[in-house]
């Protein structure tokens, strides 16, 4: 009789530690999701995994993609006010734990694209524009 009701109980407390577990799952999950801001903002437009530096802004309409047989090609624009050392340092830092490898200054190789950055100052703000593109054979 007591084995019978050391099973029930050990039943009832996994089912109570499973039902705990998933909430908490859930939560973490909600949590992950939506605490934080929008993805689309952290990133540069069209580019998918390469990051904005800082608080700097994705510029309105700056954005080309296409395909063609050999590759896509994309271009984006991000401006904000930041030096072009600050902003380089962090691409610099960044783009190899994204799998960039550098091939010389502003230009990066991942697969087979290429990555170019180019920086622009103008009125106390940088503009860098990147810009993706085929490795040549």
């Amino acid at each position: 009789m007591l084995r019978k009701l050391n099973k029930k109980v050990d039943q009832l407390f996994f089912v109570l530690t499973a039902r705990y577990k998933t909430i908490n799952y859930a939560f973490c999950i909600f949590f992950i999701f939506f605490s934080f801001g929008s993805p689309a903002n952290d990133f540069v437009h069209g580019l998918g995994d390469i990051p904005i530096f800082k608080d700097m802004q994705n510029e309105e309409d700056s954005l080309v993609l296409f395909d063609k047989a050999e590759g896509r090609f994309a271009y984006s624009e991000i401006i904000g006010e930041y030096t072009v050392k600050e902003i380089e340092k962090f691409y610099n830092t960044v783009l190899p734990n994204l799998g960039w490898k550098k091939k010389k200054k502003n230009l990066f190789k991942r697969g087979n694209e290429n990555l170019e950055i180019k920086y622009f100052i103008k009125e106390n703000k940088t503009k860098v524009i990147f810009s993706i593109f085929p490795k040549k054979n």
